[in-house]
Order: structure tokens, then sequence, then C-alpha cells
């Protein structure tokens, strides 16, 4: 026990106690602050993968923005349209008098495999591989969507996958499927007139006038969707659609052999889950 006496005793004492509180303060200050920053750092990695996709769309916008000429090429980005019994996104859709090219970003590293035929594509990356879904067959719906909806001949639209972040294809690349730094070289390419130049305001028109259609919580709900979708389930989880909830039954892909999560209610609902 400590003691002090004299006529100063009792503010020394004081003066101690409030040292060793403020000491008290300061360390647990510092423990909470660095479950604070690990948390912090975890989030932060949440959100860079969440972001990901969106800088390689923002790369296509501006790779597109520097390169075309925007009084023959409109560039149309983040477009949600209805598709089913939901909603379909689009990257982006640039508008000119060659056609209408939908383009699909994406934004991956290490080496890619895949050819047209594929239903699944190969990333490897520091020696581990996952399968992705074959980006051409997902923006071909895109096109198809465009097509029924606006009423647009669907040979006015052209298909192309761009390929951000520093990803290397092993084997060839399909013609429609190139690097984002060759995008605006690729649609510039294209020389036969599609669309009458008077037409091309009213096929911009059209198109936006369909996605004006999808409400904000419809957009977030197709957001939702694909992060369901994206989160694999194990073989025994028995998971519910993301799109309707039904039981969900495993079916196997008939090209590759591959297993995934299919709607029983297919193909009304087209819901699908990866497999773990």
């Amino acid at each position: 026990m400590l003691v002090v006496a004299g006529p100063g005793g009792d503010l020394i004492l004081l003066l101690i106690l409030a040292g060793v509180a403020k000491w008290l303060i300061v360390t647990t200050g510092r423990k909470g602050g660095s479950r604070r920053t690990t948390r912090s750092r975890r989030s932060a990695r949440r959100s860079s993968r969440d972001t990901t996709g969106k800088a390689g769309e923002a790369c296509v916008a501006k790779a597109i923005n520097r390169a075309l000429d925007k009084r023959t090429y409109t560039l149309m980005s983040d477009i949600t349209l209805p598709a089913g019994n939901g909603t379909t996104q689009i990257d982006h859709a640039v508008v000119s008098r060659y056609g209408v090219f939908v383009i699909e970003t994406k934004d991956y590293s290490g080496w890619i495999f895949g050819d047209v035929k594929q239903a699944k594509w190969t990333q490897t990356i520091y020696g581990h591989k996952s399968r992705f879904q074959n980006p051409l067959r997902q923006n071909y719906r895109h096109t198809k969507a465009l097509s029924e909806l606006t009423g647009i001949p669907h040979h006015y639209f052209k298909s192309i996958v761009a390929f951000a972040g520093d990803a290397t294809f092993k084997t060839e690349m399909p013609t429609n499927v190139v690097y984002v730094r060759n995008l605006a070289r690729h649609i510039s390419g294209h020389k036969d007139y599609i669309i009458r130049d008077d037409q091309v305001p009213e096929v911009v028109s059209t198109i936006r006038d369909w996605a004006g259609t999808v409400s904000h919580e419809a957009r977030k709900m197709h957001v939702q969707i694909l992060q369901e979708n994206r989160r694999p389930a194990a073989p025994n989880a028995n998971p519910t659609c993301p799109r309707c909830a039904a039981p969900m039954i495993l079916r196997t892909n008939r090209r590759d052999q591959s297993r995934f999560w299919g709607c029983p209610k297919y193909p009304s609902c087209k819901g699908t889950r990866n497999v773990a």
C-alpha cells in the first residue's frame, strides 16, 4: 500500500492515481484499436473484392470515351433490363451505325483457358484453379434480351468480352474476346453500315427507355442475386434458389460433366448456384 504523508500528500496521491488511469485507458485503447484495425483491414479486403468488377467497367468506359468519336459512338453503361422472372445487367452498350456493341467486362488476373464451345472457362493464378461461366454465352443472353425487349433485330448486336486487369490467355482468344487495351480498335474495325444514321438516336432512346422501367429496388435485388450465385453450396447442402426460393436440384452439365445446383422450375426460372 502506498501512503503519502504531509500537507501535499492528497494531491500527490491523486496525481499518481490519474496517471495510472491514463495508462490503463491508453493500453486498452491500443488493444481495441488493434482489433478495430484488423476488422477494418478485413472490411477493406471485402470491399476491394466487391469493387474489382466496377474498376474493370470504369476502365472500359475510359478506353471507349478516350478513343472513339462521340459523334459516331454513343456509350451506355450499367444497363439493367427486365428479363423473365427477374432482371439482367449489361456492363456497356455502344450504339453506332456499325451496330450495337454489347460489352461484358471481366477483371481477372493470372492465366485464362477457354474457347467458344466450353460452358466453363478456367482461371489459374498462383497454382490455384477456378472455373467461371463462359462469358460469351453470358453475353449472348444479354444480346437476346435486348433484341426481344426492344424489337431491334438481333443481327444489329455485336457481342464483345473485354478482359481488364492483367489476365493472359493461354489458349487462342476467340475473335470477339479482347483485352481492354485493344477494345476501341476492335470496335472501330467494324466498317459495314448496319443502322441508318437517323435510326441511331432511336436505338439509344429505346434501350434507355427499357432500362428506365427497372426500379431501384429491382436493381438492388439483381445485385443480391449475383452475390448469392457466387457463393458455392456444398453437394449435400440442399440450397434454395436465389431467384424464387425453391429447393434446388443437383444437376450435371452435359457438355463438361461439371456439377451445379439448378432450379427445379427451369426453364421458367433459371436460378443456379455453384457447387463448393
